[in-house]
Formats: C-alpha cells, structure tokens, sequence
C-alpha cells in the first residue's frame, strides 16, 4: 500500500435505468481521441449543445473504466469497449440526453485538476503537455505506466504536486485553522 493515497474518484451514470460507476482516466481520454475527437474540442461547446454524437462518444470513453472493459482498453482495442455506439444510441432515449450530458459534464469535471482558489491563494499544479507529464509520471517519479493510463488528471496533478512539493519545487501550502467564537 502506498504512503501517499489518493483517493480513485468514480462518477455515476445512468443510462436505461443501469447505474454504471465511471471516471475520465487517461485510457478514456485516449479512447475519446482515438475513436472521435480530443475532449478539449468538445468542451469548447456548452454541455448543454452537445450532440447526441459528443453524448454516445463522451459515454462510450467514460465506460473504458468498468471491469468489464478492462481487457480491451489495456490492449488499446478501444472498438471492443462495449456496449458499443449503436448499442448505445439504441439504449440511450431522447428524453435521456440531458440528464446524461449534466452527469457527464459532471465526470469530466470530477477528472479534472482543481483549480486556484482565491480564499486559499492555493498555486494548481503547472499544466504539463500529456507526454511531459507522463514522462514525469512515469519516468522521473517511477509511478508505473498502468497507473498513468489508469488515474485521472486529477489524480495525476495530486500526484506530481505532492513530488514537487516535497523535492522543495513548490511551497507546501499553508494550513489554515479556523476557531468558531461562540
């Protein structure tokens, strides 16, 4: 067990009545850019417009992270996922689509690195181009490929904060105690 947990976070969605427990590793990542498009051109249209298209193909990347999948997505066979985009669109009703997009948007943003906060003056970890930050991963930290393909942005950025900070490249973050006066 590793010193350092970082807690794997799912999301839920719910497609004909099935909850599946999903999340926007960097296999679904890949997948969405192998199969569609790279999910930075997809976000740059409100979740609310998305198409039906950018729905299947967004939930189709999101289930790279079920058991299930788990074989075809390590062989990067990405067209073995199931189900598949017409099995899908044939699951997914009209009616459906925006809860679906309000759930995915919700995964996507679960993946995602935080953000600065201004209360905190909290410093996000620098962004890194997905082959430097893999390298840094992988190669420098000596985290395992699978781990990479396998963890969020998130994950990842929680991650290399943590190495940065206790190689003194970044300032640990001060710990604030509050005291409640009543």
């Amino acid at each position: 067990m590793s010193l350092l947990n970082i807690d794997r976070q799912y999301s839920l969605l719910h497609i004909a009545g099935r909850e599946y427990r999903v999340r926007y590793s960097m296999n679904a990542l890949l997948c969405l850019e192998a199969t569609y498009k790279p999910l930075t051109d997809i976000l740059q249209t409100s979740f609310i417009l998305w198409t039906a298209e950018d729905v299947l193909q967004l939930t189709r990347a999101a289930l790279c992270s079920c058991d299930e999948n788990k074989e075809a997505v390590s062989r990067r066979d990405f067209a073995a996922v199931s189900p598949t985009l017409s099995e899908l669109g044939e699951t997914i009703q009209p009616q459906d689509l925006l809860l679906l997009r309000v759930e995915l948007m919700s995964a996507i943003l679960d993946s995602m690195p935080s953000t600065a906060s201004a209360e905190t003056n909290e410093t996000p970890v620098k962004a890194f181009h997905e082959g430097h930050q893999r390298a840094l991963f992988c190669d420098v930290m000596g985290r395992s490929e699978s781990e990479y393909w396998n963890s969020t942005n998130r994950e990842i950025a929680q991650r290399i904060d943590c190495y940065l900070e206790i190689n003194g490249e970044k300032e640990t973050a001060n710990l604030v105690q509050t005291f409640d006066d009543d």
